[in-house]
């Protein structure tokens, strides 16, 4: 009875330890204005938790593949495009080759225990994976639990037109300016104009002291 007991404390602790990580995330490298982070899953590595651990996190997600002039073999319309800068078409080595100066990421410490989303790979869903300490890849994810996913979040401020001396919030889809000056009654409405946000985005007026830029 003792060790029955002692047996339930200890799973309870691993289902509460589960629950308290999930969702963390950890910084890796920015790739053409996409800020790529790790983040905790918890259940087997298949596309659909990578997928649904990165929006459960606000972020959206890479495929295998960057989607970019030609690489999109292992590609798909959910998946964020971006610039591979001409360095290899999959994501881990685009990855690796920032993190540690070679595309084999296969000897990347940060992207050990990575998966990323790989659309008609497997029959049973599984994402891509990355062992550093065997220094194996192409692990098939519906094998692996409770490891990392593969998560984006675009730097939309990078490329925020603010005037000078305001401040730049960045949101999952969108950018905010917004006057620092808490005294609105001082300033006139902003208006917005053609050259408030970046090509393919709108301007919206949120107030007197703040706009948005949204991508249509």
């Amino acid at each position: 009875m003792v060790n029955m007991w002692k047996f339930l404390v200890f799973f309870a602790a691993v289902v509460v330890w589960l629950d308290s990580s999930q969702g963390q995330r950890e910084y890796l490298t920015t790739v053409d204005g996409w800020n790529f982070y790790k983040v905790r899953a918890v259940g087997a590595m298949t596309n659909t938790k990578i997928k649904a651990t990165c929006e459960a996190t606000g972020m959206r997600y890479p495929c295998h593949y960057s989607g970019n002039d030609g690489c999109n073999r292992w590609w798909a319309s959910d998946c964020i495009t971006y610039d591979d800068a001409g360095v290899i078409c999959h994501t881990p080595g685009v990855l690796s080759a920032n993190l540690c100066g070679d595309t084999d990421h296969r000897y990347c410490q940060p992207l050990d225990d990575t998966f990323v989303y790989i659309p008609n790979w497997q029959s049973d869903d599984s994402a891509y994976g990355v062992d550093y300490d065997t220094h194996s890849m192409a692990l098939h994810g519906a094998n692996y639990n409770n490891m990392y996913a593969l998560c984006a979040d675009f730097d939309w401020c990078s490329q925020a037109q603010c005037p000078h001396g305001w401040d730049c919030q960045d949101y999952t889809f969108y950018f905010q300016c917004v006057h620092p000056d808490q005294i609105t009654s001082r300033m006139a409405p902003y208006q917005c104009s053609s050259a408030s946000c970046p090509d393919g985005m709108y301007c919206t007026e949120e107030g007197v002291a703040s706009f948005s830029c949204k991508t249509v």
